[in-house]
């Protein structure tokens, strides 16, 4: 049998696929109208039979064809404007568009087969499903003209499908060679204590929208960082990705071995920006959860007692009931329910002390009511001491923690989001977290200094120094921020001036603009010829553009009357009017401004280009931000070779596009009452069918009999 590393199939045409129209469209030449017949199979024989025979449910054993024509078409270029439109966002059409798209709906095995393909990878669904009973059954009913393939074609399709992917993307990169990219990394883990590493690169492209693509997933073969830069490098190799701008990766001394190798390997390559000055960030989403962890085990004993109390209470629904009644005893009105957590998670915890600390008073009615509550509570043990109930400090240490692990979400909720760029946002977000967590150490309560005292010091010890900004901080998040134009250096310098007093945050403030200059002209000795660039520093001549009607109000008190004579594109930006600060941070499209203003600063946008697109977190390229644990590969992909396994998660990846799932929030976790509800009431639904059709049954029977009777 051929191993799942010689799969070599040939590459389809790389033309985007042509899918039938649906509704309306007119047929061009470039788009005929679909053939009037279909082939329907009988027994053994195909004969051609009229299109609208494919409606037939006698036939084809369907009641909706249209549910066919839907599986098969993902999307219709529709409307006057031909935008693409999801089938899922179909408007409700008369009886006559409905007949025509019967009409014009014809089987194609081999696009049923692509979607096939495309489904087991977006869905994670094993090759063998399409060997399942279920799913044979429900084809055999609902499209019984599809042949369904064995599972080894299905995994042909599926590698087919990768290759012709990663051929596209890669034309895209080489089309796009002027600019750079960054990369993030995330280690994975596998059942067989496998370690992998996922390599993904961000960019902006010449839409100036932003864009990421994971380009790798290999076996790391060593424990060793250089080793592991090796791999990463070879990558890029082989992607012709040779101009990085920063590399985004956890805290681990591995990786720092791993981004020095890369640094070299870039001066090697002539690529670097200021010999990798900017290549190594930290990822953010990391270092918060270990500041979260410290939080955690400082009252560790608290969460543990809170959270066994709500799953004793959980345990039984007689004991929840008992607990419901106490709530109403309370006169307790919220719409928030006891929800259980799960430990490895830690938004998932802070939801279920949110929900707990509101019914600390019917908890302790449940406590004086019910002795089975505190004697099993007191057989669980707590690193080898018995917990107990919660008592009235434990109850406060859960709300003050409530408070902090707030601020911690909304902020990795923030700079982990994949949808627009986050490096200009770290700094604004960080100041507020840091006084947070300064505040909180000047607290009365001796437990929660104590706690805001642990934490705090892990924040400083990543991004803040008593003298000079912290070795382990990039100062590409200070440029960043002069980079968006409702702050420019104002912000830094504010900011520099809190983390280490005026007269040092000043002196801070000046160094980081002669590195933003020395910065500016490295990308203008890069982008511009000598002779040009003589004359853009002596007499800049800047295009006189109506920039209000350009902007949509970005900045309506923009003076374009006056030249910048003898002024370099950054001196020009920073002496300019900062744009109103009155929107949220993800509501301002800082890569829309500079797309606006490029024909005034040609340089200096490029530049923006670069630096924005550099992820502060490595969980904007995976599903979840706030696991302690990291990511674990489910047991299907376990058990795949590693050129099939890299197959499915990049095409995975790759046919999502931009679409991006965003963390799980607390409204995605389920309420167990409302499910118990639900079902109570779906039982309640069927035995009442089943007991109607049952009288049926017997008044038919009762009246036959009768007949029979008068009859006789």
């Amino acid at each position: 049998m051929t191993s799942d590393e010689d799969v070599q199939l040939p590459l389809r045409s790389t033309n985007k696929r042509r899918r039938h129209r649906i509704g309306g469209n007119e047929s061009t030449a470039e788009n005929p109208p679909p053939p009037t017949t279909v082939e329907a199979t009988k027994g053994k024989r195909r004969v051609a039979e009229p299109a609208a025979a494919a409606a037939d449910s006698k036939k084809n054993g369907t009641k909706s064809p249209l549910k066919n024509q839907r599986m098969l078409c993902k999307r219709d270029t529709g409307g006057e404007n031909g935008e693409m439109m999801q089938l899922g966002g179909l408007q409700p059409c008369s009886d006559a568009e409905r007949m025509k798209i019967l009409s014009d709906w014809k089987f194609d095995q081999t696009e049923a087969r692509i979607l096939l393909a495309e489904m087991i990878i977006l869905d994670s669904l094993p090759f063998r499903y399409v060997e399942r009973e279920g799913f044979r059954t429900f084809m055999a009913r609902a499209c019984p003209m599809f042949e369904i393939p064995s599972w080894k074609i299905v995994r042909q399709d599926c590698f087919r499908l990768f290759l012709e992917e990663r051929y596209k993307l890669k034309e895209y990169f080489a089309d796009n060679a002027s600019g750079r990219v960054s990369i993030s990394t995330n280690r994975w883990t596998c059942a067989q204590n496998y370690n992998y590493m996922s390599v993904t690169a961000h960019f902006v492209g010449k839409d100036w929208k932003l864009h990421r693509r994971v380009i790798s997933f290999f076996r790391i073969t060593s424990r060793k960082g250089w080793d592991i830069g090796g791999q990463i490098a070879s990558c890029l190799e082989e992607w012709g990705l040779k101009s990085v701008f920063s590399i985004t990766v956890d805290n681990a001394n591995v990786r720092d071995d791993a981004v020095s190798y890369l640094r070299d390997k870039l001066v090697t390559w002539g690529s670097s920006i200021r010999y990798g000055t900017y290549l190594h960030t930290r990822c953010v989403s990391h270092i918060i959860n270990l500041i979260v962890t410290d939080g955690l085990e400082e009252i560790g004993i608290s969460v543990s007692r809170v959270r066994e109390a709500v799953r004793w209470t959980l345990a039984l629904p007689s004991r929840y009931a008992k607990f419901k009644e106490f709530v109403a005893l309370h006169n307790i009105e919220t719409k928030r329910k006891l929800c259980l957590d799960e430990p490895n998670r830690w938004d998932s915890t802070c939801f279920m002390l949110m929900a707990a600390v509101i019914f600390e008073k019917p908890f302790e009615s449940l406590e004086r009511s019910d002795p089975n509550f505190r004697s099993d509570l007191e057989a669980q043990r707590y690193k080898d001491e018995p917990m107990g109930p919660p008592t009235p400090t434990d109850w406060n240490n859960a709300r003050n923690l409530c408070k902090y692990l707030k601020k911690f979400y909304e902020f990795t909720l923030l700079v982990s989001e994949a949808s627009y760029v986050t490096s200009h946002l770290f700094l604004r977000e960080f100041g507020k977290m840091f006084h947070y967590s300064y505040t909180m150490e000047s607290s009365e309560d001796g437990e929660v200094r104590i706690m805001a005292s642990k934490m705090h010091n892990r924040v400083a010890k990543y991004w803040s120094e008593k003298d000079d900004i912290n070795a382990r901080m990039n100062r590409l998040f200070y440029i960043a921020v002069v980079l968006d134009p409702r702050h420019k250096m104002e912000y830094p310098k504010y900011i520099l001036r809190k983390l280490y007093g005026e007269a040092r945050g000043d002196q801070l403030a000046e160094e980081l603009k002669e590195e933003l200059v020395e910065l500016f002209e490295h990308y203008q000795r890069m982008l511009m010829p000598a002779n040009q660039r003589t004359k853009s520093y002596v007499a800049m001549e800047i295009p006189k553009v109506d920039v209000r009607k350009q902007t949509g109000g970005f900045n309506d008190s923009y003076d374009e009357s006056r030249d910048d004579v003898y002024r370099t594109e950054l001196e020009t930006y920073l002496a300019e009017f900062r744009e109103p600060n009155g929107t949220l941070p993800q509501e301002f499209d800082i890569l829309r401004w500079w797309m606006i203003y490029a024909v005034r600063y040609p340089i200096l946008s490029e530049m923006a280009k670069d630096i924005l697109a550099v992820p502060i977190s490595t969980a904007s390229s995976s599903k979840s931000p706030f696991d302690t644990e990291g990511q674990v590969l489910d047991s299907f992909k376990s058990s795949l070779t590693p050129k099939i396994m890299e197959a499915l998660i990049c095409s995975e990846d790759w046919l999502r596009s931009s679409n991006y799932s965003s963390p799980l929030s607390k409204d995605d976790y389920e309420d167990p009452e409302e499910l118990e509800n639900a079902f109570q009431s779906m039982v309640r639904t069927v035995n009442a069918s089943i007991l109607g059709e049952e009288d049926e049954e017997s008044d038919s029977d009762s009246s036959q009999e009768n007949e029979a009777s008068s009859s006789d």
